[in-house]
């Protein structure tokens, strides 16, 4: 995975936590080795992992998934807020070619993005 910003992330929110590798596990019901090879950043966690750890480590989703702190995702999506978007582009299009920074986007992160979304989603359906 790029620069593992997630899996540093998560081994800061651990570490904050006093929890260690195995601590972690025992609460998510993974193996250590999972929690390792998330931190080394061999594998992304699924969305069931990232719910439980959002709520053990009082964290948005979001933020997991980008690997930054809540106030760092609280803050970009007020800078976007500013900008008044015309283009609307469906995420599930196979076509397009989705770039940050001049950086193609990896497919497994569009895909944490879509399982992100439709979480969200399913949360809010659950409200109303």
């Amino acid at each position: 995975m790029e620069d593992n910003m997630i899996g540093r992330y998560l081994k800061e929110l651990r570490k904050k936590k006093g929890l260690s590798q195995q601590d972690l596990a025992n609460l998510l019901n993974v193996s250590k080795q999972t929690v390792s090879n998330w931190e080394v950043g061999r594998k992304a966690p699924r969305m069931k992992a990232v719910s439980k750890m959002a709520k053990l480590f009082d964290v948005p989703k979001a933020s997991i998934m980008a690997g930054l702190p809540a106030e760092t995702v609280l803050q970009a999506n007020k800078e976007w807020d500013k900008y008044q978007v015309d283009k609307v582009i469906e995420i599930s299009d196979g076509n397009l070619k989705f770039t940050y920074k001049g950086h193609k986007v990896p497919k497994e992160y569009i895909n944490m993005l879509e399982k992100l979304m439709r979480c969200d989603i399913a949360d809010e359906a659950k409200k109303l």
